[in-house]
Order: structure tokens, then C-alpha cells, then sequence
């Protein structure tokens, strides 16, 4: 069984951003997996588990094609007690659209994955900075994230098909302008 995710990724200038809020945190609490596994900053907006990649990438393709550059704004810092740490968007109607049509469709594909929290109405848009935190690293990290976070735009770019456990990029597709 293969854990799939399908994720949103960032301009060049926003992803720099957080991707130095990363580092940072790992390198000061020692949590980092992320880093380590080269995962780049990102929305997730599915997870699945199967085992028919040819079914997922094709019908991949078909959205991503439907698929347009779009505006996020991050606006706060938010917390998975205790374990992770992240920068949440402003939930907005490409967030929510796509989260609904990449589920309805690659689901005809795959079982729900990652206990059912990507689905729609159950998922919370974000982008980790931190994961398997302690209580004690959490607090560091979010003196880290406090003191780098103010409120920016990121462009949605691309849009991509990934094997999750380890990070693996299966296929990227850039989304129109």
C-alpha cells in the first residue's frame, strides 16, 4: 500500500520564506524531518492510500490542467498540539474548491488516507514549519516562527502527486497563469 499526497506549492520569493523558517527550527530544536527528508513548504490538500499510480497521474493531469495560479495570504502561526507547528492561509474559495475536487476524484482511485483529515469540511489548510515536536521544542519553535512571521502573499504555482512515507515527487504540473 502506497500513502499518496496531493499537494500546492509556492512562488520562488515565498517559498524562500518559510523554507528559512524551517531551517531554522530544526536546526535550534532538533526536529527535523522535514529538512532531512527534503520536503519543500506546502499545502497539502488530499491524502490517499492504494496502489494505481497510472490511475492517480492520469487523472492528475486532467486537473491540473483545469488549474490556475492563485494568491494565498498567510495571515497566523497555528499549532497541532503538540506536535506540529505551522503558517495557516486565509481559507478561500480555490483552497476549498480544490480540496473537494482533487478528493472527489482521485478517491474513485484510492482509499482515504491519513485517518479521513484531508477530506472536505475535516481538513485545516496549512503548511508545517515543524513536526513530531515536544512540548519543550514547540515552544521554542513558535519563539522562532513569532519573531519571522508577519503576513504575506504566496502564489500557488504548481500543483503535484507525491508518495508520502518517505517524501517522493512523483509529478509536479505548473498551473496557468
Amino acid at each position: 500500500m502506497t500513502y499518496y499526497a496531493v499537494t500546492l506549492e509556492f512562488d520562488k520569493i515565498s517559498e524562500k520564506k518559510m523554507q528559512e523558517m524551517i531551517e531554522e527550527v530544526a536546526r535550534v530544536t532538533g526536529c527535523d524531518q522535514m529538512v532531512q527528508q527534503k520536503v519543500p513548504p506546502h499545502v497539502t490538500v488530499c491524502c490517499l492510500e492504494g496502489d494505481n499510480d497510472e490511475a492517480l497521474l492520469a487523472e492528475m493531469e486532467k486537473i491540473a490542467t483545469s488549474m490556475s495560479k492563485q494568491t494565498l495570504r498567510f495571515a497566523n502561526i497555528g499549532v497541532f498540539n503538540p506536535l506540529v507547528i505551522y503558517l495557516g492561509p486565509i481559507v478561500n474559495e480555490f483552497l476549498l474548491d480544490t480540496n473537494r475536487i482533487v478528493n472527489e476524484r482521485l478517491l474513485q482511485y484510492a482509499e482515504v488516507g491519513n485517518k479521513g483529515n484531508y477530506l472536505p469540511n475535516r481538513w485545516v489548510p496549512h503548511v508545517g514549519i515543524a513536526l513530531k515536536l515536544t512540548p519543550d521544542a514547540l515552544d521554542e519553535a513558535f519563539d522562532i516562527v513569532r519573531e519571522k512571521f508577519t503576513p504575506f502573499e504566496a502564489v500557488v504555482e504548481r500543483i503535484l502527486l507525491v508518495k508520502a512515507e518517505p517524501y517522493e515527487e512523483m509529478q509536479a504540473w505548473e498551473l496557468r497563469d
